[in-house]
């Protein structure tokens, strides 16, 4: 995530100051137990932090008060009470999942990249305060670690691409620690519960929890519903900012809220069988007991749902009422759910700008829709915890919306093994909207997402669109660590009433191995994933010119991988590839990361 026009975090900052001489290479002690560990020497001590005159002292001598030595660095960066604020900027020293709230990883990679601080509002010098700086694997490590939830133990998937020497141990998976709650006076916490994923296996789930919060919320905090949340006769409560804050192997998560048509109220009572099945504990140690919505009966650490299903979008979900698993919620048009947060990372932050609000009924349904994949030889569960701050009623005037742009989802058509292809759409903002947000979603093999801010003329097909010959205002590389531009108040861009004045262009390159052959796709390595299972329901239930591809390939269109014959074709026939191995695959759209999509996404509002 990083940020643009306003990043908000509520900690005090600290700065930081440059670390000492250099030693040279960074090279990693082979018998390092943890990321952290590698960390600890490839980073701190490799580059000279650890020193004396630096951080290599106790807190009340060392720069900054930072002591970066092996007994003290990692509760230096990481209190027992959680973050550790710092004194320049709105960050804290370590943001546990996200590292662009994290003030250490902004300034080495500031020396690395040369990245502006001050333009964050951070004080001081890029680390190290030397001649030397982080390579581009020791930057990359460092992310790893923050990415991964920073934990002190354990080695994370992704650690032995950037250090120096062999990883010994194996990748186990992350969990986060839980989000604090609010006050019960400053706005509420929705807990998923977690669902199984096991060992190297990726999976898209969807489940539903309910919630009635009517006894804990302060009457001066319940407010008429609008028309799209039951009416106003219904109670609901009005927020100005969400934190999400989930596992750090997820891909994405969908969270919205269920609201019931009008004419079939019997759909708000989650004891009706008629609409809402299986209700069962996720997590605990009651896990898959049965159990009442809204109740206890599960216990700590633990949360009734209706059990999770394998579906891509909730796309004929069977445990819920049938408008819950529309197709029309794969594109987000699906009236009845109502976004309240998408997360692409570990940890996803939006803090509305002054007078925007959302809502969401006092007593209702959370929809998760959560996508994740486990590369560990160890079993786990993904959880996801979400904060909420109410809004008063001079806070609550305009209504967020959500973009959710996914005419052009499967527009990449099919690209053949060793091959790239570029995708252009546009999308028009309504007249009058301020740009809130504004982000991208691809997966692995989505190279360089693009969007430029208008004035753009609208594109009639992806076949017809093309990139604008100026640089774009939004640029991302990361297909799990997607670019966030998020606008402040003196930021914002409001629209006017041209078309071609508040229209978005907004183009993804996607590379199936034309640059690095390593990294086409390939049979052999398809995910072990449940959502591949139910790529011909999703077509079967209507989706039309959204087909999405098999996972994996047949053998008539598979192409050799390495040696001198790589990219003949080879109809699953090694035999003819040499050297090589009969194993490429064409790339299209689809719904596992071994897949492409092609979504724009982001927040307005019309501010009057």
């Amino acid at each position: 995530m990083r940020c643009y026009g306003v990043c908000v975090l509520p900690v005090a900052i600290a700065a930081v100051a440059g670390c000492g001489n250099s030693s040279g290479d960074a090279e990693a002690k082979c018998d390092a137990e943890s990321t952290f560990a590698f960390v600890q020497s490839q980073i701190f001590e490799a580059r000279g932090c650890t020193a004396s005159a630096c951080h290599g002292a106790p807190a009340d001598t060392a720069q900054a008060g930072l002591d970066l030595r092996a007994e003290s660095a990692y509760r230096s960066l990481l209190s027992e009470d959680g973050l550790v604020p710092a004194r320049s900027g709105d960050f804290a020293l370590v943001f546990p999942s996200e590292q662009d709230l994290s003030l250490l990883y902004l300034k080495v990679e500031a020396k690395t990249r040369g990245t502006d601080l001050s333009a964050l509002g951070i004080a001081g010098a890029p680390m190290p305060s030397s001649d030397d700086m982080l390579s581009e694997d020791d930057l990359a490590l460092l992310r790893v670690w923050i990415r991964g939830g920073a934990p002190e133990d354990g080695i994370l998937a992704g650690t032995e691409e950037f250090v120096t020497c062999d990883v010994a141990g194996e990748a186990t998976p992350t969990k986060v620690e839980p989000l604090t709650p609010p006050a019960a006076d400053e706005g509420l916490q929705f807990y998923s519960g977690g669902w199984a994923l096991p060992a190297e296996s990726e999976d898209e789930v969807c489940f539903v929890t309910y919630y009635d919060y009517s006894d804990r919320i302060p009457p001066e905090r319940v407010v008429p519903c609008g028309p799209a949340y039951g009416g106003a006769d219904r109670d609901c409560i009005a927020y100005k900012n969400v934190l999400h804050v989930q596992d750090p192997f997820s891909h994405h998560a969908i969270v919205e809220t269920y609201i019931p048509p009008l004419n079939e109220p019997e759909q708000w009572d989650p004891n009706n069988t008629d609409f809402w099945r299986d209700w069962t504990c996720l997590g605990g140690d009651n896990a898959g007991a049965p159990c009442t919505p809204g109740g206890n009966d599960c216990g700590p650490r633990s949360q009734c749902a209706t059990a999770p299903t394998s579906t891509v979008a909730c796309i004929a979900y069977p445990n819920g009422p049938p408008q819950l698993g529309s197709v029309f919620g794969f594109v987000g048009q699906e009236e009845t759910r109502i976004n309240i947060t998408t997360a692409q990372e570990a940890t996803f932050r939006e803090e509305f700008l002054e007078g925007v609000f959302a809502q969401m009924p006092v007593r209702g349904f959370v929809i998760w829709d959560s996508h994740a994949f486990n590369l560990s030889r160890e079993d786990t569960t993904l959880e996801q915890w979400i904060n909420v701050e109410f809004a008063n009623s001079e806070e609550a005037r305009f209504p967020r919306q959500q973009i959710f742009d996914a005419d052009d989802i499967f527009g990449m058509g099919t690209i053949p093994p060793f091959r790239s292809t570029e995708i252009c759409g546009t999308y028009t903002i309504p007249e009058g909207a301020t740009l809130l947000t504004l982000s991208t979603h691809s997966h692995r093999f989505g190279i360089d997402f693009r969007v430029w801010y208008p004035p753009n003329d609208p594109c009639v097909s992806v076949e017809t669109c093309s990139a604008p010959s100026r640089a774009p205002e939004y640029q991302s590389f990361l297909y799990d660590d997607p670019l966030y531009q998020r606008f402040s108040a003196s930021g914002g861009l409001t629209f006017g009433p041209s078309i071609r004045d508040r229209t978005f262009t907004y183009c993804s390159l996607y590379d199936n191995g034309e640059s690095n052959p390593n990294q086409v796709r390939r049979e052999s390595t398809k995910p072990d994933s449940n959502a591949c299972e139910l790529v011909e329901l999703a077509a079967r239930v209507g989706l039309g010119a959204f087909r999405p591809q098999t996972c994996g390939c047949e053998e008539e269109v598979r192409a050799c991988f390495g040696g001198s014959s790589q990219g003949a074709l080879c109809n699953g026939n090694d035999g003819v590839c040499g050297e090589g191995v009969c194993d490429a695959c064409p790339l299209a759209g689809g719904v596992t990361t071994e897949e492409e999509m092609f979504i724009l996404l982001g927040s307005y509002a019309i501010i009057e």
